[in-house]
């Protein structure tokens, strides 16, 4: 059994992830290197409606796109080292197949996601160099429900690939970024993970500017013979010197936790210049001053047998600055009620539905979405 990571986004760019396991090709050589192909494939009937427009119908991918990971590792003078390119194709036609969706001529996209090499030994822990999903709010989005769903966004964000899931009302984009990272060994269920991530300083022109992102995560991880689940603290920082003048700072805090057929998670962000949906994104006002913003997503899921039921309710706010006066920017409230049903080991029928609520317009958004996700 090999685990897979997922995961995924909306909006304008692309999302996704979580450990889902998946059966696994495994391929060896005399040279002791061991090759594994794992993948998923999903797609869904979406349609959804917001007030005073018209009703929205397509079949697309949910949450995640499609994926093909494959992992070459081996064991060298006591190293565990392994590299992994991931390659995530999508069902939505490119901008012109949809600027003229009779002629028959779309072609979908190809994301290359991930791209990577690690290595490390059980007592000294393990260093990564590539590109991988980020660790701010990773957690959020690889333990939604709507992961393997849809979640909020559907019909929304064509030409990407993916859906929202509980982006933008009640969590933050981990998002995929080039990174060096080093994640300590486990010490009595504790573990960190802390890196430098590519700059996002950025001007017009493409210029970088001089430093690097950061971001961090501890969590601790507990199971007995009724309860299992983990807790989470986490971080980001950005200093901006070439589009604003600021640095942009933020934290998370979150658990989740599994009794019996009953799971539990909660999670919640503040912090400033970092935005509400795609990290950073949003994060000022006009002059540049940071806005504050905060969320948090609320999850509950019980299963029956081969069924899973679940409810999830979030909220993603950004305040307006002093400049700006007085309210939010951006205060979004996200609620699913989903049911997924394991038809096999790999392969699951997902049913949900879908209201968000946009609190600066007054707008809501009601979606429903039936499909199915395989994972191999």
């Amino acid at each position: 059994m090999k685990h897979a990571s997922p995961l995924t986004l909306a909006a304008l760019i692309a999302a996704g992830l979580a450990s889902t396991p998946a059966l696994a090709l495994e391929v060896y050589n005399d040279k002791g290197w061991t090759l594994d192909i794992s993948g998923s494939v999903n797609a869904f009937y979406t349609t959804s409606k917001t007030e005073q427009s018209n009703r929205s119908s397509q079949i697309e991918n949910g949450l995640l796109p499609g994926y093909f990971n494959i992992t070459a590792s081996t064991k060298q003078k006591g190293w565990d080292i392994k590299g992994v390119i991931g390659i995530w194709p999508g069902l939505d036609s490119d901008s012109p197949a949809i600027s003229s969706a009779t002629a028959g001529v779309g072609k979908s996209t190809v994301d290359a996601r991930t791209n990577y090499l690690s290595f490390g030994k059980p007592n000294v822990g393990t260093f990564k160099f590539g590109r991988d999903v980020g660790l701010f709010q990773s957690n959020a989005i690889l333990n939604d429900m709507t992961l393997i769903g849809v979640g909020g966004g559907g019909g929304q964000a064509r030409n990407i690939n993916t859906t929202l899931g509980g982006i933008g009302a009640g969590y933050i984009y981990a998002e995929f970024q080039p990174q060096i990272t080093y994640t300590t060994p486990t010490f009595n269920g504790f573990s960190a993970t802390v890196g430098a991530f590519d700059n996002k300083d950025v001007n017009g022109s493409g210029k970088t500017g001089r430093n690097v992102g950061y971001q961090g995560q501890a969590q601790y991880e507990f199971k007995n013979n009724t309860l299992s689940g983990k807790a989470w603290l986490g971080f980001v920082n950005q200093q901006f010197n070439l589009i604003r003048s600021n640095n942009a700072t933020g934290f998370e805090l979150g658990a989740k936790m599994d009794i019996g057929n009953l799971g539990l998670m909660v999670e919640g962000f503040t912090g400033k210049g970092i935005g509400d949906t795609i990290l950073f994104s949003g994060g000022t006002d006009a002059r540049g001053e940071n806005r504050r913003s905060d969320g948090y997503l609320l999850q509950a899921t019980y299963k029956f047998d081969d069924l899973k039921l679940g409810v999830s309710h979030g909220e993603s706010r950004t305040k307006r600055t002093s400049a700006e006066g007085n309210g939010y920017a951006n205060r979004v409230v996200g609620t699913t009620l989903g049911a997924y049903y394991s038809l096999t080991d790999n392969l699951t029928l997902v049913g949900e539905v879908n209201r968000r609520t946009n609190k600066v317009t007054n707008r809501d958004t009601d979606g429903v979405s039936l499909g199915a996700i395989l994972f191999f």
